[in-house]
């Protein structure tokens, strides 16, 4: 990792919207205390967070995306309320998760051949333990 004054290392970020609401306003704290101040307006959230991810996904693109364990998340992680969450098929092999948080949707592209392992994790998740049977 590179930190200079021209790009600090950041490790904190703290934001809340704009008075007219356009817009998200963002303070990110360096390691060496110095602070970045930027605005994303409300309509490029989307870009800016898809811009984010797949950058991680070609720098890390030879480390594997398995998970180790059925747990989720960790003490690090922050669990995001969704709006909606689509399911499609795209021609050939890939198809494509639509998940929106509020204004912003992200289309994620995976094999078809892990709709099936998704489908069935869901049917699980959505049998609760607790619940009459049908």
């Amino acid at each position: 990792m590179t930190d200079s004054p021209r790009f600090p290392i950041i490790y904190s970020f703290d934001g809340y919207p704009s008075e007219d609401g356009q817009a998200l306003l963002i303070e990110a704290t360096g390691f060496d205390g110095s602070t970045v101040r930027f605005s994303v307006p409300l309509d490029n959230i989307q870009h800016f967070i898809a811009f984010l991810l797949l950058w991680v996904g070609t720098m890390s693109g030879s480390e594997s995306g398995e998970r180790s364990s059925d747990q989720i998340g960790g003490p690090n992680s922050l669990p995001i309320p969704l709006t909606s969450i689509a399911i499609g098929e795209t021609q050939g092999d890939e198809g494509h998760i639509g998940i929106a948080v509020g204004r912003a949707e992200l289309v994620f592209s995976l094999p078809t051949s892990a709709f099936g392992e998704l489908g069935q994790t869901l049917l699980m998740a959505g049998n609760a333990s607790n619940s009459a049977p049908a």
